[in-house]
C-alpha cells in the first residue's frame, strides 16, 4: 500500500513537472508575444478622423454627398481589469464635435491566440454604460472590474495579423449574427493599425441575401489618425498685452489636440466667442510641402478665421499676438 502511495506521489509530481513545463514553454514560445506588446501600444490613444473631414469637404474631392464620412473621435484608454485580461481597453467615441454625443462605448480585451497564430481582440458591452460615461479622465472606476459587468456577441472577436509596419483586423466570415426573422443580420468589422493611425469599417448586412443594411455605403474606412495634446493659454486684453486691466482675461492650461481639436472662450471685453483650433495637416493634392501644423484662430458664426498661424508639423510650441488677444501652445509630453 505503501509503495503504492509513492508511486501514486511520483506520478502525480512527473505530471505537475510536466504541465508547468508545457505553460513555460508556450509562454516563452508565443508567436504573437511581441505583436500583442506593439499592437496593444499602437491602439491606446486618442483617435479623430478630422483629416478625412476636411479632403471630403474640398471641391476637389470626388466622391458623392452620401460617400462622405462623419466625424469620429475615439479614445481608447488601457484599464485593471485582471478579470478580463491583461491587455484590455475602455473605448469612447463621440461624433461630430459635442463630446455628450456619444456614439459607442466599449470594453475590448486583446490575448494571443497561438493556434491560428493571430491576435484576438475580444469585444464587450457594458450592462451599466451610463455609469462610465467620461471614464477615460478615471480610469481607476475600472479597478476590480468583472466580466460579470460585461455581455457580449458570440462570433464577434475581430482577429488580426501583422502586414508589414500595420496590423489587419477582421471578425470571421458571418460569424457575428445578431437580430430575428427578415432583420437578422451580420457583422462585418474590419481595422488596420499602424503607429499613428486607426482605420475602421463598421457595416452589417442581412443574412437572408447579403444585402447592405447600415453603416457606411462603400468600404473606404473611418481614417483616424492619432491625436497629440497642447497645453495653450489663451488671453484677451482689454487695452493691450503690455497694459494690464481689470478688464483683461485668461484662460490657462488648456488641452487641445491636434486633430482638429477646437476650444472656445468668451471674450468679456466685447461679449463674443471664439475659438483655438489645431490641425497636423496632410495635402493629399501637393507634392511639397504638404505636411504642416496650422493654428486657426475663428469668432463663432464667423466662416473666415481671425488669424491662421502655420510651421512645420509637429512644433513643440506654437503661438499668435494681436494685441487685443494671444495664444501660445506648448506640446505636451
Amino acid at each position: 500500500m505503501l509503495h503504492f502511495k509513492k508511486t501514486t506521489l511520483s506520478l502525480l509530481f512527473i505530471a505537475s513537472i510536466s504541465t508547468l513545463t508545457t505553460l513555460l514553454y508556450a509562454q516563452n514560445n508565443d508567436p504573437n508575444a511581441r505583436d500583442l506588446v506593439l499592437l496593444t501600444k499602437w491602439f491606446e490613444g486618442t483617435f479623430d478622423n478630422d483629416s478625412q473631414i476636411w479632403f471630403e469637404n474640398r471641391r476637389s474631392w470626388a466622391g458623392k454627398e452620401e460617400e462622405k464620412h462623419e466625424r469620429i473621435h475615439a479614445i481608447h484608454t488601457r484599464i485593471n481589469a485582471k478579470d478580463i485580461g491583461d491587455y484590455v481597453f475602455y473605448i469612447e467615441e463621440f461624433t461630430g464635435e459635442d463630446s455628450t454625443n456619444i456614439s459607442r462605448q466599449r470594453i475590448v480585451s486583446f490575448k494571443s491566440n497561438a493556434l491560428e497564430e493571430t491576435i484576438e481582440m475580444e469585444l464587450y458591452f457594458l450592462r451599466d454604460s451610463k455609469k462610465y460615461l467620461g471614464a477615460y479622465q478615471t480610469p481607476e472606476i475600472f479597478n476590480g472590474f468583472k466580466k460579470e459587468d460585461l455581455f457580449g456577441l458570440d462570433g464577434c472577436n475581430v482577429f488580426f495579423k501583422r502586414k508589414g509596419e500595420q496590423y489587419h483586423g477582421s471578425m470571421k466570415d458571418k460569424a457575428c449574427q445578431f437580430g430575428k426573422d427578415d432583420l437578422k443580420r451580420y457583422s462585418v468589422h474590419d481595422m488596420i493599425i499602424s503607429e499613428n493611425q486607426y482605420w475602421r469599417v463598421d457595416r452589417t448586412f442581412l443574412v437572408k441575401d447579403d444585402s447592405f443594411h447600415k453603416g457606411h455605403p462603400n468600404n473606404i474606412p473611418h481614417k483616424m489618425r492619432k491625436a497629440n495634446y497642447y497645453s495653450c493659454n489663451i488671453a484677451f486684453h482689454e487695452k493691450a498685452y503690455y497694459l494690464p486691466s481689470e478688464k483683461d482675461k485668461k484662460f490657462n492650461n488648456i488641452l487641445i489636440h491636434n486633430q482638429g481639436g477646437l476650444k472656445w472662450f468668451k471674450n468679456p471685453i466685447d461679449g463674443k466667442t471664439y475659438g483655438i483650433q489645431l490641425r497636423e495637416k496632410q495635402y493629399p493634392f501637393y507634392k511639397e510641402g504638404s505636411d504642416f501644423f496650422m493654428m486657426r484662430f475663428k469668432e463663432k458664426g464667423q466662416l473666415a478665421s481671425k488669424t491662421i498661424i502655420l510651421s512645420e508639423p509637429n512644433p513643440k510650441k506654437i503661438g499668435f499676438q494681436m494685441g487685443w488677444a494671444s495664444c501660445v501652445c506648448k506640446k505636451t509630453e
